[in-house]
C-alpha cells in the first residue's frame, strides 16, 4: 500500500508517571486492562527483543527502531525501551533536510541531530541516516530562490536610477527603521500638498508616511502597502506646522525597498518642492538616515529603462510553424486545422487552442475545404498572438457561405516579418462532436494539421506540421531564467552544502544513511518495463506543497550520482549507502517496482564509480483477513526478498509496520480489533521475519527496522488509529511482539 505520509513515525506518546507494570528496560510484566490475562501472560516468558539477534549467524544484522528524536533525547520511557529492545536507531524527522536546513535563508542547524547522536553514543546505541537526498520535507523556498532568474546586465547608457535602501530585517514596529529627505525649503503650515512617487519592496509590507518639523509637529498619514513590483503611492494633507522633512516609516521591511519619480507640489503648482526626485543626477544629497541606524542603507541603482528580448530554450510538446517574411499576400505563410466533416449551414462549432508567437502578430482566418481551397473569407475570426501562451476561445454557427468547408485556415503574414508560430492543446467541435486527434500534440499524428510556409527547402509544399519537444522562446523583461545546465549546477551546489554539513555534524558517527528516498514512481515504465523515477509531472498542484524534485533538474541519473558521490566524499570511510523505497512487496504489480529498483541501481552503477551498498524496503504492510489475499501477500513478499537476494545488494527492512484489514478489504482500527485478528498479525510478522532470513543470505543481511513502537493514536498522523505496534499505547507487550520474537529466533 503506498503511504500517504511517508515521514510522520506512528506517535509516541509523551508519558509521566506511568504504573510500573508497563514494559521498561528488561521488565517483563504484563499490564491487564481489559483482556484475559491468560491470553497474553506467555508475553513475560519473551526476553528483550534484540536477544533474539544472532550476532554469528548474521554478524551485519542490526534489529532497530524508529523514533523521534525529541523523544529519544528525553531519556525517558521511550529512551529505556528503545535501548532495552533495539540495536539501531533511525530519527523519523530529525535528520530530513527541511529539519535542519531554514527554508528562507538555506541557514543549517543540527543542534537536535547531534544531541540524538550524543545520547545514542553514549547508550551504546548506533543511528541508521535517513534521509540525504528525498523529493519530500525539502526547504522547498530556499532551493526555489537559488533559481530564480538572473538579472539582465543593465546598460548604462539606457538605464533608469532610482534610490534603493536596504534592511537587515523587519522589526516589530513601523518606527523601527526611518528613512528621511530634508525639504530645501519648508512646507507652509495651512497649504494642501500632494506627494506622489513609484515605489517598491522585495517583500511587500506597510510603509508609514510622517511629514514633520524637528521639534514641532509630525503628521502621521497613511501606511499603504509598498508592492513588490513597481506601483504607485500617493499622499495629499495640509501641513499642520512648517514641516522641514519628509519621513518614511520602514521598520517592517526586510530586504530592499525602492522609491522612484518623487514629486510634491503645492496644490495648484506644478514645482516639484523634491530635488533629484527622478534621482538621474546620481546623488543622495537631501536623503539621511538616524545615525543609530547603521545597518540601514540606501545609494543610488540602476535598471534597464524597459524590458529587454532574451531567447529560452522551452521543454514543451507542441506544433511549430517558421515563416518567412512577407513577400506579397497575407497568406504567403499559412496553418490549417484539417477535419474529415463537411460544414453544413446552421451546425454550431466551437474551437479552442494555446497559441504564442516570437513577435507579435495577428492572424485573420478562413474557411477552406482542403489545404489552400478557399471557401470563404470569415473562419473563426482574428487570432492574437503575444509573446505568452494564451488560451483562444471562439464558438459560432456556419453561415451557408460557410457550408462546404472542412478546415481552418490562419494567414500567418498579416505580420510581414519572418517569426515562429506556436500552437497546442487543439479542440475544434462542431455539433459538440471533437473533430481533431492528437490535439495535445503528445503524440506522433499531425494528420490534423497543415502548414504552407515561403522559406527554405519546403517553400510553398503543403505539408504535415511540424511536432517539436522543445523549441527557442522570445521573452521580455529584465531578468532572465537560468540554463538548465545553471539550474543544475546550482542545485549540486545546495545538495553539496547540505550533504557538508550534515556528514560535519555527525562527526563521522553515522555510518549507514538513506542516501535516496523513495526515487521510483509507482508506474510510468519505460519501454523494458521499468518503473520511471517521481517528477513532479505526476503529480496535483495541491501535493507539491513541500515536494522538491531534484531529479527534475539534476537528471535521474545525475541525482542519484551526485548524492552517493557526496556522501561518500563527506562521509566516513566505511559509509554504507542504501536506496530506500516502499511498495518493493505490492502484490498489485507482481513486484514491478522492486524489480525496477534493482534495474535502477544498475543503471546508477553503471558509470563505473557509483557504489550502492545497499536497499531499504520500507514494508508498510497489512495483515488481511480475507484467506486468498493474505496468501498472495505473502506470496509478494517471498517474491521481493528473492528479488532483493539476487541483487547481491545489503537488504534492510527499513521501515516495518503492520496494519489490519477486514475480509472486505477495510482498515480495522485497534479498538475493534479481535483476538484472532491480533494473532493473524502476529503469525505475518513471523512470516516476514523468517523469510528474511530463510532468503536473505547471511552476509547481505542488514537488518530490520520496526517503524511504530506503539499502536497509532486515533491522531497520528501515519495510519491513525491503527495496530500498527508491538506495544500497544500503555506500552503493554500485545500479540505481535511475540510473532516478532518468534520470527528472529526462527522459532
Amino acid at each position: 500500500m503506498k503511504r500517504n505520509i511517508s515521514n510522520i513515525i506512528c506517535g509516541v506518546v509523551a508519558v509521566c508517571g506511568l504504573a510500573s507494570c508497563a514494559d521498561t528496560d528488561i521488565i517483563n510484566i504484563f499490564k491487564d486492562k481489559t483482556k484475559n490475562l491468560k491470553d497474553y501472560e506467555y508475553l513475560n516468558d519473551y526476553d528483550a527483543l534484540k536477544t533474539y539477534a544472532n550476532p554469528k549467524a548474521s554478524p551485519n544484522f542490526k534489529l532497530g527502531v524508529a523514533l523521534e528524536a525529541g523523544d529519544y533525547n528525553a531519556n525517558g520511557l521511550v529512551t529505556r525501551l528503545a535501548n532495552a529492545n533495539f540495536m539501531e536507531l533511525t530519527a523519523g524527522n530529525a535528520m530530513k533536510m527541511a529539519s535542519c536546513v531554514d527554508g528562507s535563508n538555506g541557514s543549517m542547524n543540527f543542534e537536535t541531530v547531534q544531541s540524538f547522536l550524543a545520547n545514542a553514543e553514549n547508550n551504546g546505541m548506533s543511528v541508521y541516516g535517513h534521509t540525504l537526498a528525498w523529493h519530500a520535507q525539502q526547504p522547498k523556498k530556499w532551493l526555489e530562490s537559488l533559481m530564480a532568474d538572473k538579472d539582465l546586465p543593465v546598460d548604462p547608457n539606457a538605464s533608469n536610477n532610482f534610490l534603493k535602501i536596504s534592511t537587515p530585517s523587519a522589526t516589530n514596529v513601523s518606527y523601527g527603521w526611518q528613512i528621511y529627505y530634508v525639504l530645501p525649503t519648508p512646507l507652509v503650515k495651512g497649504k494642501t500638498y500632494h506627494l506622489k512617487m513609484r515605489a517598491k519592496a522585495k517583500n511587500p509590507f506597510k510603509m508609514g508616511f510622517w511629514p514633520y518639523k524637528d521639534g514641532g509637529a509630525t503628521m502621521y498619514l497613511a501606511d499603504p502597502e509598498v508592492p513588490n513590483e513597481w506601483g504607485d503611492l500617493s499622499w495629499d494633507f495640509t501641513a499642520s506646522d512648517d514641516l522641514e522633512q519628509l519621513q518614511w516609516a520602514i521598520g517592517f521591511l526586510e530586504g530592499e525597498l525602492c522609491f522612484d519619480d518623487i514629486k510634491l507640489v503645492e496644490d495648484g503648482s506644478d514645482i516639484n518642492l523634491v530635488e533629484n526626485g527622478n534621482f538621474n543626477a546620481e546623488s543622495t544629497k537631501g536623503w539621511r538616515k538616524n545615525s543609530w541606524h547603521g545597518d540601514l542603507n540606501y545609494d543610488i541603482d540602476h535598471e534597464g529603462a524597459g524590458p529587454q528580448q532574451f531567447q529560452v530554450e522551452v521543454k514543451r510538446r507542441c506544433i511549430e510553424v517558421k515563416t518567412g517574411a512577407k513577400q506579397k499576400e497575407t497568406w504567403d505563410n499559412q496553418f490549417w486545422i484539417m477535419t474529415n466533416h463537411t460544414f453544413a449551414e446552421g451546425e454550431s462549432w466551437e474551437i479552442s487552442f494555446d497559441c504564442r508567437a516570437n513577435k507579435r502578430a495577428k492572424a485573420s482566418t478562413q474557411v477552406h475545404q482542403g489545404a489552400g481551397a478557399y471557401k470563404h473569407w470569415q473562419g473563426i475570426g482574428d487570432v492574437n498572438f503575444t509573446l505568452k501562451w494564451e488560451t483562444f476561445t471562439a464558438n459560432g454557427t456556419f453561415d451557408k457561405d460557410q457550408a462546404g468547408g472542412r478546415s481552418i485556415a490562419f494567414n500567418l503574414s498579416e505580420l510581414a516579418d519572418a517569426t515562429e508560430y506556436y500552437f497546442d492543446n487543439i479542440s475544434f467541435k462542431v455539433n459538440g462532436h471533437e473533430l481533431i486527434t492528437n490535439g495535445d500534440c503528445e503524440g506522433a499524428d499531425a494528420s490534423c494539421f497543415i502548414a504552407k510556409v515561403n522559406q527554405g527547402a519546403d517553400a510553398g509544399k503543403f505539408l504535415a506540421a511540424t511536432i517539436v519537444d522543445k523549441y527557442k522562446e522570445t521573452r521580455e523583461g529584465n531578468s532572465i531564467p537560468l540554463t538548465d545546465e545553471e539550474k543544475k549546477d546550482t542545485l549540486i551546489f545546495a545538495m553539496d552544502k547540505w550533504i557538508e554539513g550534515m556528514m560535519t555534524a555527525c562527526e563521522g558517527k553515522v555510518k549507514t544513511w538513506d542516501v535516496v528516498n523513495e526515487a521510483l514512481a509507482d508506474g510510468f515504465p519505460d519501454a523494458e518495463g521499468i518503473y520511471a523515477l517521481k517528477h513532479a509531472d505526476q503529480f496535483k498542484p495541491a501535493e507539491l506543497a513541500d515536494k522538491f524534485f531534484w531529479q527534475d533538474y539534476m537528471g535521474d541519473l545525475d541525482y542519484v550520482r551526485t548524492a552517493v558521490k557526496l556522501a561518500r566524499k563527506y562521509g566516513p570511510e566505511d559509509v554504507k549507502l542504501f536506496i530506500n523505497d516502499y511498495n518493493l512487496e505490492a502484490v498489485w504489480d507482481q513486484n514491478n517496482k522492486a524489480k525496477s529498483l534493482v534495474a535502477w541501481i544498475k543503471r546508477w552503477e553503471a558509470d563505473g564509480e557509483t557504489k550502492i551498498d545497499g536497499i531499504g524496503s520500507q514494508m508498510h504492510v497489512t495483515c488481511s483477513m480475507n484467506a486468498d489475499k493474505q496468501k498472495a501477500n505473502e506470496e509478494a513478499v517471498v517474491n521481493m526478498l528473492n528479488i532483493l537476494a539476487d541483487s547481491k545488494k545489503l537488504v534492510k527492512i527499513s521501515e516495518l509496520d503492520m496494519g489490519c484489514e477486514d475480509e472486505a478489504g477495510d482498515a480495522i482500527k485497534t479498538e475493534n480489533m479481535t483476538e484472532e485478528q491480533h494473532k493473524a498479525m502476529a503469525a505475518y510478522y513471523k512470516f516476514i521475519i523468517e523469510k528474511y532470513f530463510e532468503i536473505i543470505p547471511a552476509d547481505q543481511q542488514y537488518g530490520i527496522c520496526q517503524w511504530c513502537i506503539t499502536d497509532a493514536p486515533a491522531n497520528s498522523g501515519w495510519r491513525k488509529g491503527e495496530p500498527v505496534g508491538l506495544w500497544d499505547l500503555d506500552y503493554s507487550r500485545k500479540h505481535t511482539y511475540g510473532g516478532f520474537a518468534d520470527g528472529l529466533q526462527g522459532k
